[in-house]
């Protein structure tokens, strides 16, 4: 058999199969739209570099951020260098989540946990207060924090736990949008919609007006929208939804690893959901 292909620099866009096709544009990197944000600290943490490397050379088109977390504590740090510089190698931006930065603010050690971040190549971060409770004043100062140190910076809106020991109902939209553009004016990049938030409000069939009003008031390429962390089933409806109605070039963010081709199809219309959706050029 072939020897396994390597790469010199990032990796471009492949031709593939059945290039007579008609597809939508599609934003190459690197792009500010259409970014897809794979949540990966739980697959890091555990796969070796096989791993990394392999989903690199199928995948690595199609990522932009890789989602890092606590969950690589565990391994040796000459293990995790060698991971994020293969991400690095394919312009993938190793990306430290939220969670792991809310926990720091609670231990007292999140900028600690940023210089670390950045002597590692870690180059974007995730502000968030979707379990930590920060005030918009903290938040707005994280996040100019962040941005003084060079990182890039994502800032999350909503809460998790809704009705599970945390919130009893979702956010008001009213109080989204303000936080959104709040966080926009400090500098983040970009907005994360809180999945929490969204299923919330998906679920009980007002999906749609609510968040064309969040995308109307912010700007829908200034969010990045999460779906579950689940099976493909109870994924692809959200993926789908996102699609078809703000656009191949929307901005998603935790998509499992393995979901990324299939993903991609969502995007370019070869998917039952968008079939016919999604115009092509």
């Amino acid at each position: 058999m072939p020897g396994k292909r390597r790469r010199n620099g990032p990796a471009s866009q492949p031709s593939g199969i059945f290039s007579f096709l008609k597809r939508p544009f599609r934003t190459s990197k690197p792009r500010t739209s259409g970014l897809t944000m794979v949540e990966g600290d739980f697959m890091l943490a555990v796969a070796g570099m096989s791993y990394v490397e392999d989903l690199m050379e199928w995948a690595g088109p199609c990522i932009d951020y890789y989602k890092v977390g606590v969950g690589m504590m565990s391994q040796p740090r000459d293990l995790v260098t060698g991971k994020l510089a293969l991400l690095k190698e394919d312009d993938v931006h190793a990306y430290l989540g939220g969670s792991a930065t809310e926990e720091a603010i609670r231990q007292a050690c999140h900028e600690e946990m940023w210089k670390e971040a950045k002597a590692l190549g870690i180059d974007t971060i995730e502000v968030s207060d979707t379990v930590q409770p920060l005030s918009m004043a903290q938040k707005v100062k994280l996040i100019g924090k962040a941005r003084g140190m060079g990182f890039t910076v994502f800032a999350e809106v909503g809460k998790k736990l809704i009705g599970a020991g945390g919130p009893k109902s979702h956010m008001p939209i009213s109080e989204v949008i303000r936080q959104m553009k709040e966080c926009l004016n400090a500098g983040a990049f970009k907005i994360v919609y809180e999945h929490t938030e969204v299923e919330d409000i998906y679920e009980k069939g007002a999906g749609l007006g609510v968040l064309l009003e969040v995308a109307g008031s912010v700007g829908a390429d200034n969010i990045m929208f999460e779906v579950p962390i689940n099976e493909w089933k109870t994924v692809s409806p959200y993926m789908s939804f996102y699609v078809e109605h703000f656009g191949t070039n929307v901005n998603v963010g935790d998509v499992d690893p393995k979901f990324v081709s299939e993903f991609e199809n969502i995007r370019l219309g070869f998917s039952p959901r968008v079939m016919g959706k999604v115009a092509p050029i």
